[in-house]
């Protein structure tokens, strides 16, 4: 594969990183991509990952595993080998876990692998060097290159062929179900905690609807609309996540299924949306709703006599209207809070799901020994 560029120099180093200016970019980059043979094994420093959890990019990293092998063999020199590709094997995926990154970070694993990419869209590395932090004590030579339509052709068409041919570090379609299953959970957490602490009050250790205590607005209802429109796609992540081959796995996951089919979003969508008890009583505003009827209702009898007198009817109006919308509600409010607790709870046991079988799900294939 040939590949031209322009804007690109060579560079060598020795006591320092080849490609140090790929690392001061990190901080401006949108996407991140590292293709490299190793990464520093010790677990207690890596100032290499720590400048990715610095980086609010999108990384896509793949990685060899030095010293695992097709096979081993039952002999003393063949469980040396078996027991420092189990360490290894244990200590990149530990290293690596998505997990640890507040960005997007994604991991593939290539067992072929020796080529050397450290980039962004701005600027590539090219050479002899790892991302380890152990390469700053080596020799390395390379290029750097700034040919931005270069890097875009070497990513698309070189690292992209590579990643095509890796292994993922978690099962795609469970890694989108889990990454989504977390996301909904912290969402409705906060819708949760926001309604409690609005719409309810604690008597005797029961929350108990209090109209004293909305301050929820439109916008908020808007905003848990669109969640609960979102909550179906769960589903359709989770039944994209069965395993063929794993019977135990499936079993939970159609009970998780059942559990989310049981919840009641359209419901619950009915009474938030526009017309809906909630909605209705969020949108009065008593204050407006007093002033229209002294204009409309009362606008030939409020003469300036008598105003005053109509003010005080209107102002009534409006208070018995909002406690008409009130009661609507209240008749609905035990089932309403029941129903989004109950999404809170069954999305904690998807994410318990999630995290009982996350390592099972985890570089599938990759440990061998």
């Amino acid at each position: 594969m040939e590949l031209p560029f322009a804007n690109g120099r060579f560079v060598a180093s020795y006591h320092k990183l080849n490609y140090q200016e790929v690392i001061d970019d990190f901080q401006n980059a949108k996407q991140i991509r590292i293709l490299t043979y190793n990464i520093s094994k010790n677990v207690l420093s890596d100032a290499l990952l720590d400048a990715l959890k610095n980086s609010r990019a999108h990384v896509e990293i793949i990685t060899n595993i030095p010293n695992r092998m097709e096979r081993y063999y039952n002999t003393p020199t063949g469980e040396s080998m078996r027991k420092n590709a189990r360490t290894n094997i244990h200590t990149y995926i530990q290293k690596l876990n998505p997990d640890s990154f507040p960005n997007e970070f994604h991991v593939f694993f290539n067992t072929d692998n020796h080529a050397k990419i450290i980039g962004t869209e701005n600027i590539v590395y090219i050479g002899s060097a790892n991302f380890s932090n152990e390469s700053s004590d080596h020799i390395e030579a390379g290029v750097l290159v700034t040919d931005k339509e270069f890097i875009k052709k070497l990513y698309t068409v070189f690292f992209d062929g590579v990643k095509a041919k890796s292994l993922s570090y978690e099962d795609e379609f469970f890694s989108a179900f889990r990454l989504m299953t977390l996301r909904f959970r912290e969402k409705f957490e906060a819708h949760c905690r926001r309604i409690l602490d609005t719409l309810y009050a604690d008597y005797d250790g029961k929350k108990v609807f209090n109209p004293d205590e909305a301050e929820l607005s439109l916008d908020n209802m808007d905003e848990l609309r669109c969640d609960l429109d979102e909550l179906h796609y769960l589903v359709f992540a989770a039944e994209d996540a069965y395993d063929e081959e794993d019977t135990e796995y499936n079993e939970e996951l159609a009970e998780l299924i059942e559990g989310l089919n049981s919840l009641s979003i359209e419901w619950l969508i009915s009474m938030i949306s526009e017309d809906g008890p909630l909605w209705e009583m969020l949108r009065c505003d008593q204050e407006r709703y007093a002033l229209d009827q002294l204009q409309s209702e009362y606008a030939f009898e409020a003469d300036e006599e008598h105003l005053d007198e109509y003010a005080e009817i209107a102002v009534n109006d409006a208070y018995n209207a909002y406690t008409d919308l009130c009661n609507a509600f209240e008749t609905e409010s035990d089932d309403f809070l029941k129903e989004i607790e109950k999404i809170v709870v069954v999305l904690k046991e998807a994410e318990a799901f999630s995290a009982k079988w996350k390592p099972k799900k985890t570089a599938v294939g990759l440990d061998n020994t």
